[in-house]
């Protein structure tokens, strides 16, 4: 443990002096104020120029929200892990079996812990909807592995850190997985639940807990399983 955290430290550090990275540790609060104070705006006016409205979709743009909040803050920790791999940095963390897991658990665990905490409170301070406590852990929860999946991911494809900004961007694609759930209700959409974020959408209507639950967590740890797999056969070579 004492390991995890000094490198955990160094990286900080590293952080602190880097604009891009650093920016994203406060952008899930401010992502949440955004989604708090502009969508019952938005909604008040289409209420009163259009007769329509977006109060029935709190709940998912609730989830959105929270999802953003862990994948916002692993996406530095990748940014890192890229520049310390062009560095050279990263497989002197790699001798010992050990330095592997203290390595990962520095770089992306520690973030995402954080980002699980901000995330159930984003979600009960920013929150629209009536999503229920457990219910708000859950899709934290889920959010926080996933976000780690989206790091590695990141950091199994990108060659630097250009190419790792230019991916952050098309891992947007998969939070289509969190609407599916709410637009489409034809018997195709469960194609989509290879997707973590397809079970967090789930979620967010109230329906099936534990089946929803149990889904998200095991997508989600097969997708942390195969990029970590992957990252660590390219960091090895």
């Amino acid at each position: 443990m004492r390991s995890t955290l000094t490198i955990f430290s160094i990286g900080f550090r590293v952080i602190l002096r880097d604009t891009v990275m650093l920016v994203l540790i406060p952008a899930p609060f401010l992502v949440g104020a955004a989604f708090h104070f502009l969508l019952p705006w938005l909604n008040h006016f289409l209420a009163q120029r259009f007769a329509t409205t977006i109060e029935n979709y709190y709940a998912l743009t609730d989830g959105v929200m929270m999802l953003l909040s862990p994948t916002l803050l692993t996406m530095s920790s990748a940014f890192l892990l890229l520049e310390e791999s062009d560095e050279g940095i990263s497989s002197y963390y790699q001798i010992t079996p050990a330095g592997r897991l203290h390595y990962l658990m520095a770089r992306v665990g520690i973030p995402s812990l954080w980002g699980l905490f901000c995330s159930v409170l984003i979600g009960l301070v920013f929150g629209l909807s009536a999503i229920s406590f457990p219910n708000i852990l859950a899709i934290s929860f889920i959010a926080t592995l996933f976000s780690c999946a989206v790091a590695m991911m990141i950091v199994s494809f990108a060659a630097n850190r250009v190419e790792g900004l230019a991916i952050s961007k098309l891992t947007g694609i998969t939070l289509i997985g969190a609407l599916i759930p709410w637009f489409i209700t034809d018997s195709w959409r469960w194609i989509v639940g290879i997707l973590p974020t397809f079970w967090l959408g789930r979620l967010t209507q109230g329906t099936s807990f534990g089946f929803n639950l149990f889904l998200g967590i095991v997508t989600s740890l097969l997708w942390i399983a195969f990029f970590t797999k992957k990252f660590l056969l390219k960091i090895s070579h």
